[in-house]
């Protein structure tokens, strides 16, 4: 078993917060590509991603699947996962408690996957990673950070759900979008570099 499985199987019955214990259905770990170079990290499971545990399952899930779509990737090309694992009763934010006990876990995903991107979709995870607020300022910006000795680019964009919540704003969307395709250009120079050097 790879230090990836393991560290799903040591979270697949987690205990560490009572109220969502007792709320969840089950502990959605992740899905997509464990091997992936770029991990998408969103808010919290909601109700079908409780139920099918796979996060991004849903409404928002078919949005970010046609944005990642029109940045030339798809499901297997990343890794998404949450910055909780458990579905807060009747979808409430994560609490900073909740986030605090899953925080070892996110850490010790991003040190065995070695992201050269991470995606943080909505205010929670942008927090979480970037420690900044105000997703709508900062959304499509590339952050350079060091996470375990690695440099890695932290793109924030807009969570579906606000798309969706808005009504399916057309100028939102575009704004997504545009947003994705920012990563892609990342995506694509990472690519290039790799095909040039090796790494």
């Amino acid at each position: 078993m790879n230090e990836f499985q393991q560290l799903k199987q040591e979270y697949a019955h987690c205990q560490r917060c009572a109220v969502l214990v007792n709320n969840r259905a089950q502990v959605v770990f992740g899905s997509g590509n464990e091997e992936a170079r770029i991990l998408f990290i969103g808010e919290a499971p909601g109700a079908q991603e409780d139920k099918q545990g796979i996060p991004f399952c849903g409404m928002s899930g078919q949005v970010l699947t046609s944005l990642l779509a029109a940045a030339g990737l798809t499901r297997e090309d990343i890794f998404i996962t949450n910055t909780i694992l458990c579905r807060p009763p009747n979808n409430r934010n994560p609490l900073l408690e909740e986030i605090e006990n899953c925080r070892s876990r996110l850490d010790q995903l991003i040190k065995i996957m070695q992201p050269k991107v991470i995606v943080t979709i909505g205010n929670f995870a942008t927090e979480r990673i970037l420690d900044k607020t105000g997703i709508n300022k900062i959304r499509g910006k590339v952050f350079p950070l060091v996470i375990n000795h690695q440099e890695v680019q932290v793109v924030p964009v807009i969570h579906p759900a606000s798309y969706l919540y808005s009504g399916r704003n057309p100028e939102m969307f575009q704004q997504m979008q545009d947003d994705f395709k920012v990563i892609a250009g990342i995506v694509n120079e990472n690519r290039k570099q790799k095909e040039l050097t090796g790494y």
